[in-house]
């Protein structure tokens, strides 16, 4: 362990396995979190790893980490069907079969989360406000209720709406390219089974004439989560998740309000549609429906701040479609731990900064573009500073 400290404002996906990976190479690290808990609040339910996804998070992760993320990872999808509301296909497609690895694989993302939280020393209810420069390279991270902390660096992986960011990037933009929402309906035998199979472990896709759109992943993790975390980490600290639809959808109309409205705007919106997506947008869990804002960032130019650096949504939020957002920022997360690994002195992170911030700025960017331009994009909305 050296005698430099990193503090981490976010806890995250990316700030997270930034986290491992900067443990693992021997790193101090503290992780701050504004929530009170990991589950607090809705934020998606399934998460899709590609291959560079999946390969940070083995690089990051200790060998009986990775093998418990990929234990709990959800049943591969094994068609691809594109369809109208009255599942009648439009395009449909076998997918080959994959095992979970570090070729990819799909997980729950509050599984995810508190896997990555496992040895690691993450504080909750901290509510970030600003940072200090102070001398000799170092910094100071300040916290609602005057609690403060120092560091040798800095990383804001805050989110879309990153406080970090903000201030260290007071010009930034980020684009508001509309909303949707995302759904959970627990698994039942009985809604199962009356489950259409077009709907059941595979990459669907339901759009209505209206421009209405809905998706639906099955998650069901592969082998049970407490038989997992017995087999390869029983210091881990799992909630064991029951089995889930984990859907999303594009409704026409105006964002919903309040907490009843979203549901009720989803059962609304496919009245006439397939008994099946009735079924599984009519029994969701009212409260964890939710809106989601999706918004891109327009690329920055390369700053000049020395003990701050930004990872993830909070430097390059991006729009859903191509399931882009997780993995760019495990990439991020593990490019920057790779060039703090040997990190001793000031100067050190410096460099690595260096050679980071340009590299990353590029790769996710680039994803930042593609994700704008994907058919699933959610509704296109005037951009603005967020």
């Amino acid at each position: 362990m050296t005698d430099l400290h990193v503090l981490i404002v976010g806890g995250g996906i990316a700030g997270l396995c930034l986290a491992q990976g900067l443990r693992q190479a021997g790193l101090d690290v503290t992780v701050y979190e504004r929530d009170p808990s990991p589950g607090h609040r809705p934020q998606g339910h399934r998460v899709t790893l590609k291959e560079t996804g999946a390969g940070a998070l083995r690089a990051c992760l200790p060998d009986r980490l990775f093998d418990l993320a990929v234990a709990t990872s959800i049943h591969p999808a094994t068609r691809m069907i594109f369809m109208d509301p009255g599942l009648r296909p439009a395009f449909a497609k076998d997918l080959p079969d994959q095992p979970p690895g570090v070729d990819g694989l799909g997980v729950h993302r509050l599984t995810l989360r508190e896997i990555l939280m496992t040895g690691l020393r993450v504080r909750f209810g901290m509510d970030y406000r600003r940072y200090e420069p102070l001398p000799g390279g170092r910094v100071r991270a300040h916290f609602a209720g005057g609690e403060s902390a120092d560091g040798d660096l800095l990383v804001g992986a805050d989110g879309a709406r990153s406080r970090v960011r903000a201030q260290l990037l007071p010009d930034a933009v980020v684009d508001d390219l509309g909303w949707g929402l995302y759904g959970r309906t627990w698994l039942t035998p009985e809604l199962l089974a009356a489950t259409p199979p077009e709907l059941v472990d595979t990459f669907n896709r339901v759009t209505a004439p209206d421009g209405t759109a809905f998706a639906v992943a099955t998650c069901r993790p592969r082998v049970p989560i407490p038989e997992a975390v017995a087999r390869h980490a029983p210091e881990a600290r799992l909630t064991d998740v029951p089995g889930s639809f984990s859907w999303t959808m594009t409704p026409p109309g105006s964002r919903p309000d309040g907490v009843a409205e979203p549901h009720r705007l989803a059962v609304d919106a496919v009245a006439g549609w397939h008994e099946g997506v009735r079924a599984i947008v009519g029994a969701a869990d009212a409260p964890a429906t939710f809106v989601l804002r999706t918004r891109a960032a327009r690329r920055v130019a390369p700053w000049d701040e020395p003990a701050v650096t930004l990872v993830g949504d909070a430097i390059h939020s991006m729009g859903p479609g191509r399931g882009d957002g997780a993995n760019v920022g495990l990439r991020d997360a593990r490019l920057l731990s790779e060039l703090l690994a040997g990190a001793r002195t000031a100067a050190d992170v410096a460099a690595a900064k260096a050679a980071y911030e340009p590299a990353m700025l590029d790769y996710a960017f680039a994803a930042v573009e593609a994700s704008r331009e994907h058919p699933f994009a959610p509704f296109a909305r005037p951009g603005g500073r967020l």
